[in-house]
């Protein structure tokens, strides 16, 4: 019988984009209801393919959406603070 670790080894892992897309969602769900001001997402394999779908949670929760590009050419996304009705973050 196959050793376990030698089987999984060879497994896929999970989809770099759902992983980048549950987080965004966690991140906003964390902004939109005030458990926290800011999140800042970093080391996310699909950052920047997320991003767009990003953008419309964010914005359907009323939330400010960044993506950061770092001089080493990652991007990091910066979910929060919460928009008031005013557009103005806070």
């Amino acid at each position: 019988m196959p050793d376990l670790k030698a089987r999984l080894r060879g497994a896929p892992g999970p989809d770099p984009l759902d992983v980048a897309l549950r987080e965004i969602e966690m991140a906003v769900d964390l902004v939109a209801s005030g458990r926290a001001r800011v999140v800042e997402l970093v080391g996310l394999a699909a950052a920047e393919r997320a991003a767009g779908s990003g953008v419309a949670m964010a914005q359907a929760e009323g939330v400010r959406f960044a993506a950061l590009r770092s001089g080493v050419g990652t991007v990091s996304l910066r979910i929060g603070p919460k928009l008031h009705d005013d557009g103005v973050p806070r």
